[in-house]
């Protein structure tokens, strides 16, 4: 699995890709993630 480092500030808009037979899944984790401000609150 390949992941670069995410610079995104606030309000930046970012595009998720993912390939192979878990794509989804890893897309949905990966959005939850981001929702979820990756744990860190507000």
């Amino acid at each position: 699995m390949g992941l670069l480092m995410l610079g995104a500030g606030l309000g930046s808009a970012i595009e998720l890709e993912a390939k192979g037979p878990q794509a989804a899944e890893a897309i949905d984790t990966l959005k939850k993630l981001i929702a979820d401000k990756f744990g860190e609150g507000e």
